[in-house]
């Protein structure tokens, strides 16, 4: 997407699952049997949707080339991750 803000979130895929595992928003709708499973699914569904975009886009999501701003999510709370955003957009949009 040109002349637009690209972030990339990441984290550590054991933290994702421990994070998904224990979402009990995410129960109903992506129920999980065991951290096992979770991650196999995590894992699946992000071959699935990086295929999806390269077909659909002509893009590789995992090429951090593509985004303005990557973050490693691991240790970070919702909070600095919006600080980090903020901070990094405000600044972008000084240089358009």
């Amino acid at each position: 997407m040109p002349n637009s803000f690209k972030i990339y979130l990441k984290v550590d895929i054991n933290v994702a699952v421990e994070r998904a595992f224990l979402d009990q928003a995410r129960k109903g709708t992506e129920p999980f049997s065991s951290k096992e499973d979770a991650k196999n699914k995590i894992l699946d569904r992000h071959v699935e949707e990086t295929n999806r975009w390269i077909e659909e886009y002509g893009v590789n999501r995992d090429d951090m080339s593509n985004y303005d701003l990557v973050i490693d999510t691991t240790n970070l709370k919702p909070e600095e991750i919006c600080e980090i955003v903020v901070k990094a957009y405000e600044e972008w949009l000084k240089k358009e």
